[in-house]
């Protein structure tokens, strides 16, 4: 008989794709309790708005011909 594994898979936000996290599970109970243990080890970084985003002119304005 052929076991069937499990792999956790995370979704941070709709901008991002699933990630899919090391290891392979027997019982999909496994596969969440390691899932709830790597979310719970997730290292966050968080920086002012201004340090990732730069001011620039803009290069031409459009306007509508009316």
């Amino acid at each position: 008989m052929v076991k069937s594994l499990y792999t956790v898979w995370v979704k941070i936000d709709d901008t991002l794709p699933w990630i899919e996290l090391k290891g392979m599970y027997e019982t999909r109970s496994q596969a969440r309790k390691a899932a709830k243990a790597a979310v719970g080890k997730l290292e966050v970084k968080i920086t002012h708005a201004s340090d990732q985003k730069r001011q620039e002119k803009p290069v031409a304005i459009l306007r509508a011909n009316r």
